[in-house]
């Protein structure tokens, strides 16, 4: 009888997936808290036991194989349930304190003040780790567990695969500096912007996806400069009378010498906390769900 000893551990099929939502070593690495070559040796051993190639390795970056997409497709389903157990298990021993939240930067701004302020100053024992980026990263993140809630841009229902909580509601407006000859406008439609330099968040943030609808309704090609991930860079630029950019008028407002100038007919912006309806709702989630259901809100 040919008897096989599977080697392969949990450990390694995480780092495995790490490298699959981050196609880099080094990221997927920084995400983990572990070096370089500790993550690389953890893929290097996957592929020695199976004796297949996962990813094939090019200047451009990582991309899996035949075989690596197999592996991929499997282990997600043996890694969230493992990590569901994980959960419930810790939450049963009273050890969950870790809430692992996915947030846009624009969001960020104006959730995360009362977020450390009131949640965590009546919550001490829970510890957040929060993460920013663009609506379709969080996504990939919350379906790979990488996260366990996300708060989440949308126009449309929210996908029946999970359970969400509608925050709020809130206005795209145009950006521009005080100075500039937009800010006499009431309001602007893409024709008035037709020539203006524009500062955009990167293609993977919800907003932009509207903004390029916004144009695209008049047959308008912007003219972007920039895009980034970053609001501080949109903030500068715009200050500086270099570009016009886009915020939610809540943040635009704010912001010394900045004027918020309405978009016409542009569609308001809903904003929910999301879960995966399958996961499971330890201590910390429930409290944080209670929490943005009862404090978070702009009028």
């Amino acid at each position: 009888k040919i008897k096989m000893v599977i080697k392969m551990n949990l450990i390694q099929l995480k780092y495995f997936n790490a490298v699959c939502t981050y196609k880099s070593v080094s990221d997927a690495a920084s995400f983990l808290h572990i070096s370089q070559p500790s993550l690389s040796n953890a893929i290097k051993e996957l592929e020695k036991e199976f004796k297949v190639n996962l990813f094939s390795r090019h200047h451009r970056g990582m991309e899996l194989t035949k075989e690596g997409e197999t592996l991929y497709e499997m282990s997600k389903d043996l890694l969230s349930r493992a990590e569901e157990i994980q959960h419930i298990m810790n939450d049963l021993g009273n050890e969950r304190k870790i809430l692992r939240l996915g947030i846009p930067p624009m969001i960020a701004s104006l959730f995360l003040p009362v977020i450390y302020k009131k949640f965590l100053s009546e919550n001490p024992e829970i510890r957040l780790e929060i993460i920013e980026g663009g609506q379709k990263e969080l996504i990939n993140k919350l379906n790979d567990d990488f996260l366990d809630m996300v708060f989440l841009p949308h126009n449309k229902a929210v996908d029946s695969i999970y359970s969400s909580l509608k925050v709020t509601e809130l206005e795209t407006v145009c950006c521009v500096y005080e100075k500039n000859p937009l800010s006499s406008y009431n309001s602007v439609s893409p024709k008035d912007l037709k020539d203006t330099k524009l500062v955009l968040f990167n293609d993977s943030f919800f907003q932009t996806e509207e903004i390029n609808k916004w144009f695209a309704k008049d047959k308008i090609n912007p003219h972007i400069i920039l895009k980034t991930e970053q609001l501080s860079t949109v903030e500068s630029l715009v200050l500086k009378n270099i570009g016009v950019g886009f915020m939610f008028r809540h943040l635009a407002e704010d912001i010394n010498k900045i004027v918020p100038v309405t978009l016409k007919n542009a569609p308001s912006v809903n904003i929910s906390l999301v879960w995966k309806k399958e996961a499971y709702p330890f201590s910390a989630m429930n409290k944080f769900k209670d929490f943005v259901n009862h404090k978070i809100r702009f009028e």
